[in-house]
């Protein structure tokens, strides 16, 4: 009697091992019924507006449902992320990177855009180089986003610093919709912005661009926009995940190869989020400035992390070795 439940506990025990082992190592997609995707109303996030508006994702992901959030910054995205608000989507790198490096659950899938940020000036307000911003108030999307540590790293390499650093350049953070309204009341003398809302300023006469997208530190090659992932959900659903890469890639070539149908699906979509209808041709301005590529490059991505760390953002190991989606 003894011998015949020892042998049924070993045998419970072995059972127990086999369904615990099976279920770490499946390597089937997670059950589940929606995947919610976030970008922001920005020219170098056209690659979500494409993929949703011309079905790229939904053919994809036949089976899924897709809902969408929008975000004035990376910060409020990213902490959405975490959260598990959104699963995937659209942000700067920079603070992609940040949270990163502060433990934070992310992986990055593929490159979207690159170029596509300038810095613009008031146009009552002399601008000849860099020194000129001494004393200036400069607007960038929000603290440790991508503008933001491109503007740094501008004043860093000039010996100049933002006041947070130190230094005599008044830096506040200031959603890019609003930019005009606070130029035209001069509220600010610049803003280290993204498209198209560069391209508006002009248009509206209040401000110019000085450093073109080409002429920011590394010459316009940081990514504009990325797309990433929760790592947790990329690793619960990895079949989900390439699908989506695929929908993503679509998008890039629709935007490479339909330049026209492009721009009324961008004006479309920012005029319904942000409740700005912008005129065609300021769209023809602004994707001079962006250049749509899903290639990533790790180099500059690691010198920009090298960025952060320097000024400040984050602390220990800058290394981005383990952020990259290696299936």
């Amino acid at each position: 009697m003894k011998k015949s439940k020892v042998s049924l506990l070993i045998g419970i025990l072995i059972l127990s091992l086999v369904v615990i082992t099976a279920c770490s190592t499946a390597s089937v997609d997670k059950e589940i019924d929606t995947v919610s995707v976030g970008y922001f109303p920005n020219l170098s996030h056209a690659p979500a507006m494409v993929g949703i508006e011309e079905g790229f994702f939904a053919e994809e992901l036949e089976g899924l449902n897709l809902d969408t959030m929008h975000f004035p910054n990376g910060s409020l995205f990213m902490d959405a992320l975490s959260t598990g608000q959104i699963d995937i989507g659209y942000v700067g790198p920079g603070p992609m990177i940040n949270r990163y490096l502060q433990g934070g659950d992310v992986v990055l899938l593929s490159n979207a855009s690159v170029g596509e940020n300038v810095l613009v000036m008031r146009n009552d307000v002399e601008y000849n180089g860099v020194e000129d911003l001494h004393g200036k108030i400069i607007a960038t999307a929000s603290t440790g986003c991508t503008h933001d540590l491109l503007l740094r790293k501008m004043l860093q390499v000039e010996g100049m610093a933002v006041e947070e650093n130190g230094g005599t350049v008044q830096r506040v953070a200031q959603r890019p919709a609003t930019n005009v309204g606070m130029l035209q009341q001069k509220q600010l003398h610049g803003a280290l912005v993204s498209e198209p809302w560069a391209s508006i300023m002009e248009a509206e006469g209040v401000g110019r661009v000085v450093v073109d997208a080409t002429e920011v530190p590394w010459d316009g090659n940081v990514p504009a926009t990325v797309l990433v992932a929760r790592r947790s959900f990329a690793e619960e659903n990895p079949e989900i995940v390439e699908k989506f890469l695929k929908g993503h890639e679509q998008a890039i070539n629709y935007l490479n190869e339909n330049e026209e149908a492009s721009i009324e699906i961008i004006r479309n979509q920012i005029k319904e989020i942000t409740d700005q209808d912008i005129a065609p041709e300021i769209f023809e301005t602004s994707l001079a400035r962006v250049f749509y590529r899903s290639e990533i490059d790790k180099d500059v991505l690691q010198e920009f992390a090298d960025l952060s760390k320097d000024l400040g953002f984050i602390n220990g190991d800058a290394s981005l070795e383990n952020l990259f989606w290696l299936e």
